[in-house]
């Protein structure tokens, strides 16, 4: 470590307990993916409207293009909260590699304010969707207990990180490195893996939109007025 000197147990928990705990999650999401794929895709009835390759690709970039969705156009907070608490999540896995292998990235107190900035903005948002979660009873209603208890954990976890990455405190690296382990085998069991579905979903859904002819939208004129067509 560049700033603290740390135990035994705390360089095997950020190494080696880390490389297994990967080996763990990559060897489920593998087994997931394949069962995946054993289910047929289903096939379209109707004649090609559309560019199907075309769509597809848009199915995927409209992450990046919340404009083309009504439910972000209306509801900016929400895509930033969204963008905010993942790119958060992101920085937080970038560091689980950073802090055992390249400790030196993070050596300068700009990055490390530059890091802790965008945690807690994702700490924030985080905070923010578990009390609307908890405050709303149609969100209570289709909200599990693994909801709740990944929104907690997850929080806590952007709270270590916030910690660990000064590199000032063995048990806040514990703490993190400890969380982390925790998340590798959890995940693959819990609904935080959605991200594993993202990609199959944005592809059969510009699949068959675009077959329809609706994806990528288009404007057409109705009464003089330009209105967007979609799905």
């Amino acid at each position: 470590m560049h700033h603290l000197e740390v135990s035994a147990f705390t360089k095997i928990l950020m190494d080696q307990v880390q490389i297994v705990a990967l080996l763990f999650m990559a060897t489920m999401y593998v087994l997931k993916v394949r069962w995946l794929l054993s289910f047929p895709a289903g096939k379209e009835r109707t004649p090609a409207r559309g560019d199907h390759d075309k769509a597809i690709r848009y199915a995927y970039l409209t992450l990046a293009m919340p404009w083309e969705l009504e439910s972000t156009r209306k509801q900016w907070p929400r895509y930033l909260e969204f963008v905010f608490f993942h790119i958060g999540a992101a920085v937080c896995i970038l560091t689980t590699f950073i802090l055992p292998y390249w400790p030196q990235l993070l050596a300068g107190s700009a990055t490390i304010l530059v890091l802790r900035v965008i945690i807690t903005l994702a700490f924030l948002s985080g905070l923010v969707r578990m009390v609307r979660r908890l405050a709303r009873p149609h969100m209570r209603a289709i909200s599990s207990p693994d909801d709740y208890f990944s929104m907690i954990l997850l929080n806590f976890w952007l709270v270590t990180a916030f910690f660990a990455v000064g590199q000032t405190s063995e048990p806040w690296l514990i703490a993190f490195f400890g969380t982390t382990t925790f998340f590798l085998i959890y995940v693959p069991f819990s609904k935080i893996s959605h991200y594993l579905l993202w990609p199959f979903i944005r592809y059969y859904q510009g699949k068959h939109f675009g077959h329809r002819g609706v994806y990528p939208k288009k404007m057409v004129a109705n009464n003089g007025l330009r209105q967007t067509l979609s799905a």
